[in-house]
């Protein structure tokens, strides 16, 4: 009989992070919390990491994705692209970190500067996907006045949403190498309990 319990804590984890994505995420977009997004993928990226570090399985972060997602869009009532694209792009990112890191601390904080950067970039595409020319032009010029106000009034929009994403990366680094301490005294716990 095959182990189950790389998938269990694949489906526990993955539970987690979708109830938290139908829960806090929902309570913290509709109180326009500013950097919502960010908060709820540091969220995704702990629970993809301890996940990760309790069951060194390739595929697990894949799976846990999927369960995450399948909540989400459970939870909205129907199909809505755009964050269940984001978190199996977050948990493929990491999943892709870990499996060439062969599950490292240098993998957790590769893996979570990708998933935070992709953050902006996916929400920055799927406005110009879904609405079009205006959504770009519109992107367009929020870059500009960002860019005035911290005293870049020259950059450009594509410069603006690539210090975004540069910025998320570094905040995801930090999370991922947080994460990947806090996974390791779960770990010890479980140990330690068995």
């Amino acid at each position: 009989m095959r182990d189950a319990r790389a998938w269990t804590h694949a489906a526990l984890f993955g539970s987690l992070w979708g109830t938290a994505e139908a829960s806090l995420g929902t309570v913290l977009k509709a109180a326009h919390v500013p950097l919502a997004g960010l908060v709820m993928a540091s969220v995704g990226v702990l629970c993809l990491l301890t996940v990760r570090r309790l069951q060194p399985t390739v595929g697990i972060s894949l799976v846990t994705g999927a369960v995450a997602a399948f909540l989400k869009v459970f939870s909205l009532g129907g199909l809505v692209l755009g964050p269940a694209a984001g978190i199996l792009a977050e948990a493929a990112l990491v999943e892709l970190a870990m499996t060439a890191s062969a599950s490292s601390a240098l993998g957790a904080v590769v893996g979570g500067a990708l998933a935070l950067a992709e953050a902006p970039l996916q929400m920055a595409f799927t406005a110009v996907v879904i609405t079009g020319p205006e959504a770009a032009a519109a992107l367009g010029k929020a870059a500009q006045t960002l860019a005035a106000g911290l005293w870049f009034p020259g950059a450009s929009p594509l410069a603006v949403l690539a210090g975004i994403a540069a910025v998320s990366a570094l905040v995801g680094g930090a999370v991922g190498g947080l994460s990947w301490r806090v996974a390791g005294r779960v770990a010890r716990r479980l140990r330690g309990s068995a």
